[in-house]
């Protein structure tokens, strides 16, 4: 009859494993200084094996004159005891988890740099203009923060107060798109400049009127005077403008009678 006897195993497991995060790992190796040994395996008694000949000064003889051989492991022996005072801890990091640690560090992302819009841009609507400048890597924000580096001020731009007060307060600069053209020469040219005047917010009177019911008030006028305009997004230039022209005629004729 056939029996099976189970025999217990003894491993050796890494001193230095256990000792830094509990891990088992099997020892292949003995370091031992003076009356103290530890059980590594082969990745720290190469480890602590650089550092006691780091520690000793590269090319120690041994007793006939000849060179000690770097990869052999250091033991102490009684005619010459070991000549560090306190083991080596550990938790000592090697060079590799160093470097990939570096690595890691240098390849964080910065944070994204943003930019706020005030106002109108003349040739593009509101959704074109914010997706032009998110092409060239900028996000575009509400409200001033760290990230924000320029304010781009439009047509009707200085009616826009929080934005005003937000780029004095931060000292934003201030790129003026009011003139024609400058924006999509800035978009196609892939870069934006600051550096003009920043304008005082504008006053308006709790009676005047906002820029949705101006715009309606355009849309009226023009569709009465034979002009095409949408009924929905930017209202063309001339449209605005001859709305515009018309209205200051029309107001300088009442105050004449």
């Amino acid at each position: 009859m056939r029996k099976t006897v189970l025999v217990p195993v003894e491993k050796t497991l890494c001193d230095a494993h256990i000792a830094r995060d509990g891990s088992e790992e099997e020892a292949t190796d003995t370091l031992a200084l003076g009356a103290h040994t530890w059980d590594l395996c082969t990745e720290h008694t190469a480890v602590f094996g650089q550092y006691l000949v780091d520690a000793l000064g590269a090319g120690v003889q041994d007793g006939d004159g000849a060179d000690a051989d770097p990869d052999a492991e250091p033991v102490a022996t009684e005619s010459e005891p070991a000549t560090v005072a306190e083991p080596v801890s550990a938790d000592v990091e090697s060079e590799g988890d160093a470097a990939g640690r570096a690595s890691e560090d240098a390849t964080e992302p910065e944070p994204m740099k943003s930019v706020m819009i005030s106002g109108e841009i003349d040739g593009y609507d509101w959704a074109d203009a914010r997706q032009a400048v998110r092409n060239l890597g900028y996000e575009v924000v509400g409200r001033a923060d760290d990230s924000t580096v320029l304010l781009l001020l439009g047509e009707h731009g200085e009616r826009n107060g929080t934005k005003l007060r937000d780029a004095r307060e931060r000292a934003i600069p201030c790129m003026d798109v009011r003139v024609p053209g400058r924006f999509k020469s800035a978009i196609c040219a892939g870069e934006l400049v600051g550096g003009d005047p920043l304008p005082e917010p504008a006053k308006v009177g709790p009676k005047a009127m906002t820029e949705r019911d101006r715009n309606r008030a355009v849309r009226a006028w023009a569709r009465e005077n034979g002009y095409v305009v949408p009924s929905k997004g930017r209202i063309p230039m001339h449209v605005k403008h001859a709305y515009e022209l018309t209205h200051k005629d029309a107001a300088g004729k009442a105050v004449a009678a």
